[in-house]
């Protein structure tokens, strides 16, 4: 079975990490909530805030990739979250997996007001 993830970090076609996701498609899509900068090099995206987090919607993900990622993200050790939200791509929308970070301000986060995230930022 495959399924829908919404990447707005490492995972993103453009990063090294991105191969945890060979062939699957891509395209740009969008989600609600704040996104963070942290200093360990990488983004956090947190549910409170209505503010846009562009990203990728990735289409055709396997179980196994998402165990993989799961085990990436940290979810058994309760960095991150994988729960189901809303994504808009164009002019429609699809439920997809996304990690998310309940408190990224505990891990020395900052916002990310243009809710893009690039590799380096902090340099």
């Amino acid at each position: 079975m495959t399924d829908f993830l919404f990447v707005y970090g490492t995972l993103r076609s453009e990063e090294p990490q991105s191969m945890l996701l060979a062939g699957c498609g891509r395209r740009k899509a969008t989600v609600r909530g704040t996104l963070w900068d942290l200093p360990a090099g990488y983004p956090a995206l947190c549910l409170m805030g209505e503010s846009t987090v562009h990203g990728e919607l990735v289409e055709g993900v396997s179980e196994t990739q998402l165990q993989v990622i799961d085990a990436y993200e940290g979810v058994a050790e309760g960095l991150f979250r994988r729960v189901r939200l809303p994504v808009d791509w164009g002019l429609q929308r699809t439920e997809a997996w996304v990690y998310v970070m309940d408190a990224p301000h505990h891990h020395g986060g900052r916002p990310i007001t243009s809710g893009r995230w690039r590799r380096n930022r902090r340099r």
